[in-house]
């Protein structure tokens, strides 16, 4: 898929130049990010710019929280995006906890996708993306939740055993666990009756996530992204 590898490819190269010029060019850093959260919030915006800058956003959000910025909506107030936090670190506000449920023997995280399809998904660090049963696509689609313009091609996924797989890729426009939604997430569609995987195109634009295996829960911590 034309330009998807660099698509995913740049949170990473991104961050190490990112903290570099933190220092001494905090302005420009919040001026890309609202840049890049103008993109990702555009619902007029392609699949491939969205999920590209809302991959940026997310990235960039998390090197101006370790410069010490906070975000305003994260604090609960108005006026500039991001200004010097008055106390260390972000405020509880910005943390979210979700319950597992156990669903065949495994213990599964109830979302929504794109307002309206239910999955319960795995969570899975070592999956490159979100993936999806067919089934759950095609509800979308027959649903008018999920069109062509959101499709973004084939890739090639390289599988625990070595083996190589196609699979299609696309966007989902939202994507909600509890009460919180997160926009323009890479996901790939599985075979039928797959399991639904909570990979990396959803878990590394997080600040950070653990399992809590006295509550079973899922607790994270997001800046600015959700």
């Amino acid at each position: 898929m034309k330009g998807l590898p660099a698509l995913l490819a740049l949170p990473f190269a991104l961050i190490g130049a990112a903290q570099a010029q933190t220092a001494e060019n905090s302005d420009q850093l919040i001026a890309r990010w609202t840049a890049s959260d103008t993109t990702c919030r555009n619902p007029a915006a392609s699949a491939v710019d969205a999920v590209g800058a809302c991959e940026q956003r997310d990235t960039l959000a998390k090197v101006l929280a370790l410069a010490g910025f906070c975000h305003a909506s994260a604090a609960g107030r108005s006026g500039p995006a991001w200004t010097r936090c008055a106390a260390r670190g972000q405020p509880e506000a910005t943390r979210a906890v979700a319950q597992f449920q156990r669903m065949g023997g495994v213990f599964a995280l109830s979302a929504r996708l794109n307002g309206g399809t239910q999955v319960y998904f795995i969570v899975d660090s070592g999956a490159a993306t979100v993936q999806i049963p067919e089934e759950a696509a095609e509800e979308m689609k027959r649903n008018g939740a999920l069109t062509d313009a959101d499709f973004m091609g084939q890739r090639r996924f390289i599988l625990a055993d070595g083996r190589t797989m196609q699979q299609r890729v696309f966007r989902l426009r939202t994507l909600q666990i509890g009460d919180r939604t997160m926009e323009n997430v890479l996901a790939t569609m599985g075979a039928p009756r797959s399991r639904a995987l909570l990979g990396q195109s959803f878990l590394r634009r997080l600040n950070w996530w653990k399992i809590d295996n006295v509550r079973n829960a899922i607790e994270f911590e997001f800046t600015g992204a959700f």
